[in-house]
């Protein structure tokens, strides 16, 4: 059969229209590689976002999750959060259109970055946990791994140590398979691990641990990256011999480090903590010419690099040895240096210390001015401390519970619909009869269910006072005899000058001073719930932060217990802090209310407000939440962006 010169001509207009679209995708491919390639300087978030459009119209998946990746994380080291926000979104998009939970999981590893340039830790280790539960889902161990790392890294920031060694001992669980293909996330895992087990006073544990990291620190092919490494385990090794008072191998480690061909002019900042480690050495041994000379230099090299945060260190360790040697000026002079680069650098290590060098240094007003700012900080700091360790445990806690629960879920649903189907064959009559005999039951047991809660509920208002009284009583013996006691002990000591054992006993007044603190709680009996209230607006009320209190004298709070009253106390507190810290609201309103059952709070104010769909909205709501409804309460809140925050609180006095 004769084939007609119209057939040859179409097919070939197709083969010649397919080359063309062919070579036309293999330039855009081409162009893409070529803007990945050569993103740097001033070129590079636009090359970026070009590779990034032209990906999207390839709808080519690995270019896309690759030029969205490489531009979130040149986003990330230029600190720029509305860079990394792009390129999370790109992976949603594309998560979206193409179910790829790669893209998810690396979009929640964008946002928790995000939140950590905003230094919103909560929220940054929340989505850190989303992102590893996704991989662990796509078994993609090197990024669970990964997560991992970067949870126990934030949790040694925010003093969470037995937290970060949990963290860190499963992230080497998914790592330690990979060995050297993975030997940047092991060094940085073994190295945080080390710091969490340094902190709990286990050195030799900790020490174990660095040698690991300097064990797989060889593997780095790149010179100067591995002397670094090796540098800084010289450094925190050490460390771990000082913690056990052995000098002599202290200090042979740092001087090893110190030997490291030109490290002063090749590898800065290690040598200048090398030599710092070295001189606290020479410090504790008494050596204090020694160890200001040490000081001085390291301080002349991070005043020339403008490092300021090493900068309030070497001030504050000079004020210390200048202490020792009563040259009281020079102390003075190197704390209050320290103190300003501190708050400036937010060190609140080094401000605490300086101000306690400046209680000692001066007298009179003075120094009860900077002794009750070592106290004020020194409280502000155990209780960031004990809040982040509750808010890391509760959001591992929570992320873990989600994920059983979707599974319970989603089997309930299976079992259901089988169970539908099955019910489905069943007679109409038999249907009206349950029906009726339902109905008639469900009627007797609202009854004596209503009952049962009213019972239940007064036997948890007794309980609860019963414990909040035990837990007073506790807080107040530990704070006045105990502590009382052991302050006194401490000054005769210190007086007969039993120097080690007097720190000994202040370290112990200390922890049952924390303690006292943990166990101590609102009480109603002495001071009413109004005053309570008026005392909590005095201390947040500002000029630009307005609180007013509507109707308190409407409730009748002498015929309401003292549970119910401390809830919505600690509701109020939580959402004056939120509304300050985060809201950025001016104005804030209480409004309370009594009706014949119910007492109701109501607490709105002008701030930027929030998603009330979002995933997450914050543990302080969730906390919130809990406390009302252990007591039978109703919590709901309403907010929009720039449109403020209205949170509502209605507690029935009887429990029904």
């Amino acid at each position: 059969m004769k084939k007609s010169p119209n057939f040859f001509a179409l097919n070939v207009f197709f083969f010649i229209a397919f080359l063309l679209s062919f070579n036309l995708f293999s330039q855009k491919k081409d162009s893409i590689v070529f803007y990945l390639d050569n993103a740097k300087k001033e070129n590079k978030f636009l090359y970026l976002k070009r590779a990034i459009a032209l990906s999207e119209e390839l709808k080519n998946d690995s270019l896309i999750k690759k030029a969205a990746v490489a531009h979130a994380r040149a986003s990330y080291f230029a600190k720029n959060t509305v860079g990394l926000a792009f390129s999370k979104n790109t992976l949603l998009k594309h998560f979206k259109s193409s179910k790829d939970s790669f893209s998810l999981g690396k979009a929640y590893h964008l946002e928790a970055l995000n939140y950590k340039l905003k230094n919103n830790l909560d929220s940054s280790f929340y989505y850190y946990q989303e992102s590893k539960n996704i991989f662990i889902g796509l078994k993609d161990s090197v990024e669970v791994g990964r997560r991992l790392l970067s949870m126990a890294i934030l949790q040694v920031k925010e003093l969470d140590y037995l937290g970060s060694e949990t963290t860190a001992v499963e992230g080497l669980k998914y790592i330690e398979p990979a060995q050297q293909k993975e030997y940047r996330t092991l060094i940085s895992l073994y190295q945080t691990l080390g710091n969490a087990l340094g902190h709990l006073n286990r050195p030799e544990e900790s020490r174990a641990s660095y040698i690991k990291a300097r064990e797989m620190a060889k593997f780095n092919p790149i010179k100067s990256r591995r002397d670094i490494n090796y540098l800084n385990l010289y450094n925190n090794i050490g460390a771990t011999y000082v913690d056990e008072k052995n000098y002599e191998k202290a200090i042979s480690l740092f001087e090893e480090g110190l030997r490291f061909d030109s490290v002063a002019i090749k590898y800065p900042r290690q040598y200048q903590n090398l030599l710092g480690s070295l001189s606290s050495v020479y410090c504790r041994q008494g050596k204090i010419k020694k160890a200001i000379a040490g000081y001085k230099t390291v301080l002349l090299g991070r005043q020339k690099s403008n490092y300021y945060y090493g900068q309030s260190v070497s001030h504050s360790l000079l004020a210390e040895a200048y202490l020792k040697t009563k040259q009281y000026a020079l102390a003075k002079k190197h704390a209050l240096k320290g103190l300003e680069l501190g708050k400036q650098t937010r060190n609140t290590e080094q401000v605490l210390e300086c101000y306690q060098f400046l209680s000692e240094l001066s007298q009179g007003e003075t120094a009860k001015k900077y002794f009750k700012a070592y106290v004020k900080l020194s409280d502000s700091l155990f209780a960031r401390e004990r809040y982040r360790k509750n808010q890391f445990a509760k959001v591992k806690y929570e992320t873990e519970k989600k994920e059983k629960e979707n599974i319970n879920l989603k089997q309930e649903n299976e079992r259901n619909e089988l169970l539908l189907e099955s019910e489905k064959q069943q007679k109409t009559i038999g249907w009206l009869f349950a029906g009726a005999g339902v109905l008639c039951i469900g009627f007797g047991l609202s009854v004596v269910n209503s009952r049962r809660k009213k019972m239940l509920f007064d036997a948890k208002m007794q309980q609860i006072e019963a414990r909040e009284k035990e837990r007073q009583q506790i807080a107040k013996s530990l704070h006045d005899e105990v502590a009382g006691d052991i302050r006194m002990l401490h000054l005769k000591l210190a007086k007969t000058k039993q120097i080690e054992e007097a720190k000994s006993l202040d370290t112990i007044k200390e922890n049952v001073r924390n303690l006292s603190h943990q166990l101590s709680s609102e009480s109603f009996d002495k001071v009413s719930f109004k005053d309570q209230i008026i005392g909590l607006v005095s201390d947040y009320f500002e000029p630009d932060f307005r609180i007013k209190i509507q109707d308190i004298d409407s409730v009748d709070t002498q015929k309401v217990n003292n549970a119910i009253k401390r809830t919505l106390f600690l509701c109020a507190r939580e959402s004056i802090q939120n509304a300050k810290k985060y809201a950025n609201a001016k104005e804030l309103i209480l409004s309370f209310k009594q009706t014949k059952k119910t007492v109701i709070l109501s607490i709105a104010d002008n701030g930027l407000g929030f998603d009330t769909q979002a995933k997450k909205n914050g543990i302080g709501l969730k906390n919130m939440k809990e406390r009302v409804e252990e007591i039978n309460g109703v919590f709901s809140v309403e907010s929009e962006l720039e449109k403020g925050t209205k949170i509502t609180i209605e507690i029935a006095k009887n429990g029904k």
